[in-house]
């Protein structure tokens, strides 16, 4: 029986080989526990009761080591093989979103993995959603339609397939498995102390905040693909003084909803001065209701953005097939009571500059240094969301159109040259 190896581990983001499971177990296989990271910073317990998400670290039904000698009493000496590489997001619903396939992207970036492995595991095999059933409303197009995009010959299954592998009654052994669960990032020593911190992380922070910032060029080349796929120039405005190319400014909201949104007259008076623009600036405009436009259609837009405002959510994360350049910028609205992580790191994984935005002014200038904003961020953050952090996302954001709209006209206009520099 060959040992499960651990090719790269940070919290919450783990590349094995070898990995067995049987009866919806995973096993790891060695005769040296101590190879393995604590197993509660590789997956967790889900459960859903009444409608509400309930996270605990995992039980030996979940996931678990045993040595040589006990995997041939449990496993036999036949088992069925899924070549190749499995992508496992072990997040449910409330927690997943279309950042997905860029952190299981990243995973494989891991410095540890690219010097001690010198091998390609891309493209996966399989994408699995093992917590999420794709009979349930409400979950993010981008889930399946990113990885198929991307990775046209990866096969994508949910909790009803993954309860097939189960029903098997067989052992499968997974050749390469990348494993993705945010609980188990919010309890890393770095983010959190104690189960409340842990909770708190998990609302309002990013798994991504445990990586180091990386160029972004490590991005680009998905990106690309993505606008190839789309048919879409993957360049977007530089600067260049060309009549015939024009920035392109994107407002996208879910307004009215549940959820993160603008005071209505707010909402009208940001959508009057973005449109000004067109005749004001030659610049084209875009106004999306991420209700009523499709997924690719959201996505060719993103791709030729330069700016890009919205509330916090899963709308301004489509900042992420923007081409990041020194014009690059995505701004997000926060409200006076709430500040969150989520986008900043996902957005700044991907190499576009963030800027959080509150009322009439930034809360930090996109010149601070990454540690400082993160550090910022994190404090206040803990500081500002007391336990029901959903309820302050239900009452309107107030911003002042006209201050954001001029802040975003001079970062464009900004006299810095024309040369398009990746990050």
């Amino acid at each position: 029986i060959p040992e499960t190896r651990v090719y790269a581990h940070l919290p919450g983001f783990t590349v094995l080989a070898n990995v067995f499971c049987i009866n919806g177990t995973l096993l790891l296989v060695s005769d040296r526990r101590d190879s393995f990271p604590d197993l509660k910073y590789i997956l967790s317990s889900w459960k859903e009761v009444s409608g509400k998400t309930f996270v605990k670290e995992p039980t030996e039904d979940h996931i678990r080591v045993i040595d040589r000698k006990t995997a041939l009493q449990i496993l036999g000496i036949s088992a069925r093989v899924l070549r190749g590489t499995t992508w496992l997001l072990n997040d449910p619903t409330a927690y997943a979103d279309e950042s997905f396939s860029l952190r299981a992207l990243r995973t494989h970036y891991m410095q540890e993995h690219r010097s001690r492995f010198n091998q390609s595991i891309l493209p996966p095999t399989r994408i699995l959603f093992p917590q999420i059933s794709n009979k349930v409303q409400g979950i993010p197009l981008g889930l399946s339609s990113i990885p198929r995009l991307l990775f046209p010959s990866s096969g994508v299954g949910f909790k009803e397939d993954w309860h097939d592998y189960i029903l098997l009654g067989r052992p499968i052994v997974i050749e390469h498995l990348v494993a993705l669960d945010s609980a188990a990032t919010s309890r890393s020593r770095r983010i959190s102390t104690n189960a409340q911190e842990a909770l708190g992380h998990l609302s309002v922070g990013s798994p991504l905040s445990v990586f180091n910032m990386i160029p972004a060029g490590w991005w680009s080349g998905w990106r690309n693909n993505m606008a190839k796929m789309l048919d879409i120039d993957a360049h977007s405005w530089q600067g260049e003084s060309s009549s015939s190319v024009r920035p392109v400014v994107t407002y996208i909201f879910r307004q009215p909803n549940t959820g993160a949104v603008l005071d209505t007259d707010d909402h009208r008076q940001l959508i009057r001065n973005l449109n000004h623009l067109v005749d004001s600036h030659g610049y084209e405009v875009h106004i999306i209701d991420d209700r009523e436009i499709s997924f690719l259609e959201r996505v060719k837009i993103s791709l030729r953005t330069t700016v890009m405002l919205g509330t916090p959510g899963s709308g301004i994360m489509n900042a992420i097939w923007m081409h990041p350049s020194r014009l690059s910028l995505a701004i997000e609205i926060f409200p006076d009571n709430y500040l969150s992580t989520k986008q900043y790191f996902v957005i700044g994984t991907a190499g576009i500059k963030h800027l959080a935005w509150r009322g009439s002014q930034p809360l930090f200038e996109t010149s601070t240094p990454l540690s400082i904003i993160s550090e910022s961020y994190l404090a206040r953050a803990n500081a500002d969301i007391p336990p029901g952090t959903v309820n302050f996302l239900k009452q309107p954001i107030h911003v002042d159109a006209v201050a954001i709209v001029n802040y975003a006209v001079s970062w464009l206009e900004q006299d810095q040259g024309t040369e398009d520099e990746e990050m």
